[in-house]
This record gives C-alpha cells, sequence and structure tokens, in this order.
C-alpha cells in the first residue's frame, strides 16, 4: 500500500510525509508562515492580504500539492477540513472594532475571514478548485469522520480528488495537517492510518 502524501506543520516545523523538510528559526506563529512561504518558493500576492489561518491553510495546501496531480475538471477537486476555534484570531480583532461605541471601526478586510470556510475558498481560488468546500468545526480532529465524508463524495461520485485534513490556529497553538486523496486509490484510505499518521508528525513536532 502506498502511503498517502500528508504534510503537518506546528511549533515551527514543517514535515512532508513524516519528514522534517524546515525547522523554524522563529517561534512566533506568522513569523514562522514567513519562513514556509520562502520555503514554497511561489509569488502569490493575495497571501500578504489573508487573516493568519487562511495563510498556513494555505501554505499547507501549497505544500501539500507540489508535484500532485488533480483532475483536470475543476469542479471534480475540493477540500474537507477540520479545526477546532474556528476563526477566533480574526475574530477577536474584529470584535476590538466594535466594543467602542465611540470609536466604532468595524474593517471589511477582518469581518471577510470570520467564517472558517474563507481558508478553504482561498485555497480553492488558488487551484482551481470548483468542488466541495467544506471546514467541520469540532474539538479535535477526527479522522474517522473526516475520512467517511471523504469516501461519500466519491462514492456518490461527485469528486475525483479531495484534501482532508485539520487547520487549527488561536493565541497560543497553530496547527495544519493535511493529506490528499483520490476516487482511484479510496480504499487504500483508513482513518486509524490517517489518524496514525497525524498522531506521528504531532508527536514529532513535540519532540
Amino acid at each position: 500500500m502506498q502511503e498517502i502524501k500528508h504534510v503537518y506543520i506546528a511549533k515551527s516545523c514543517l514535515f512532508v510525509n513524516g519528514q522534517l523538510v524546515l525547522k523554524g528559526e522563529n517561534s512566533i506563529f506568522v513569523k514562522y508562515l514567513k519562513e514556509v512561504y520562502k520555503h514554497t518558493d511561489i509569488k502569490y500576492s493575495k497571501y500578504f492580504k489573508m487573516d493568519p489561518l487562511s495563510k498556513l491553510g494555505f501554505l499547507a495546501a501549497e505544500v501539500l500539492l507540489k508535484d500532485m496531480k488533480c483532475s483536470e475538471s475543476p469542479e471534480r477537486n475540493g477540500i474537507i477540513l477540520e479545526n477546532k476555534v474556528s476563526t477566533y484570531l480574526v475574530d477577536v480583532k474584529h470584535q476590538v472594532t466594535i466594543n467602542d461605541k465611540e470609536n466604532y471601526f468595524p474593517s471589511p478586510a477582518n469581518f471577510v475571514y470570520t467564517l472558517p470556510n474563507v481558508m478553504t475558498g482561498e485555497i480553492c481560488i488558488r487551484h482551481g478548485f470548483k468542488g466541495e468546500n467544506a471546514v467541520f468545526v469540532n474539538e479535535a480532529f477526527d479522522a474517522e469522520f473526516v475520512c467517511q465524508y471523504i469516501k461519500s463524495m466519491y462514492e456518490a461520485d461527485k469528486v475525483d480528488m479531495l484534501i482532508g485534513g485539520f487547520v487549527d490556529a488561536d493565541e497560543d497553538e497553530y496547527e495544519a495537517f493535511m493529506f490528499f486523496t483520490e476516487k482511484d486509490n479510496v480504499s487504500e484510505l483508513d482513518a486509524k492510518m490517517i489518524e496514525d499518521l497525524y498522531l506521528k508528525s504531532k508527536s514529532q513536532a513535540e519532540e
């Protein structure tokens, strides 16, 4: 069985298929993401306007999809993710702008990122995906749920390729885990295996 390609970003570390490919010089979340952005060697001006959660998901997808072949039909490519705190970071930032009634200055630039689906939307725009696009808020990464959802999409013949995973960020922690699946290899998609890949990556980052 061929190992499913997966990417993990947390604690200033970037892993691809369980191998450490970038150890960050900066422990600050957004500053480490700059290092990952440089590592990917892309030029995408829209990236700099994104909120931190979208940047994290965007970069994880960028690394995951490198050298991978997606369906030539945009509507047959999609992404299914989970996270824990939704868009907490930008929610707090937006709330500050509306708390003071005498200094009321809500920013559309913040408000637009107060839905986690905007993160997947940024990924879809970048890669031209027009298929399934969903983010489910859960207490922790639920590999069983994500894998069952992905399999249901393939069984319904709605997609040929789906990214699955968990992308989360708050004031103290950030974590991105993404894996690549295809309809032709859906029989190899096993929730226990995906959970093991996630936990192994998490353990490596914490070492």
